[in-house]
């Protein structure tokens, strides 16, 4: 098993998964940050070798998803959202349940495909957590590959 850290980010990858943890430059323009405001961490793992190019959410690595393939996305959002009703939830949302997975949950419907979205805190740093299925047929296995990663996880403090 191999361990990556960065960014107060720990998880130990299963043998067949790749995974990257980086933060957007500060003056470029995300999801949940502007010119100016400061860029939080973002995770990608995969059980498929990740494209270089993809977005934060996924995009660039779920179009070229196999059936038995998952994608697990840690997106971190800023202070200002910690304490607001949508990052409620204490903790990492974990185990997943394959029926917190479908077809539209997913950022953009691909066919075949499902996610899930949860959103949370843990230790004063807010986060959404995205998952990918190759298959929502095959959900119930796929959901124990992504539990058996996410099992692993551990996010600190800043």
């Amino acid at each position: 098993m191999t361990s990556l850290t960065s960014s107060g980010i720990s998880v130990d990858l299963p043998q067949g998964w790749e995974a990257e943890i980086y933060r957007r430059p500060e003056d470029a323009l995300t999801f949940s940050a502007g010119r100016g405001e400061a860029c939080h961490a973002v995770f990608h793992a995969a059980n498929f070798p990740l494209p270089p190019e993809r977005g934060d959410f996924g995009s660039g690595a779920v179009e070229i998803m196999r059936s038995h393939e998952v994608l697990v996305i840690l997106f971190e959002h800023g202070p200002e959202s910690v304490g607001t009703t949508l990052f409620s939830y204490e903790g990492i949302p974990i185990p997943l349940d394959a029926a917190d997975f479908s077809p539209d949950m997913m950022q953009r419907a691909l066919v075949g495909q499902a996610g899930a979205q949860k959103f949370f805190t843990v230790n004063g740093r807010a986060f959404c957590l995205y998952v990918v299925l190759g298959s929502y047929a095959n959900r119930q296995a796929l959901v124990a590959t992504a539990n058996a990663l996410l099992a692993t996880l551990d996010i600190s403090s800043l």
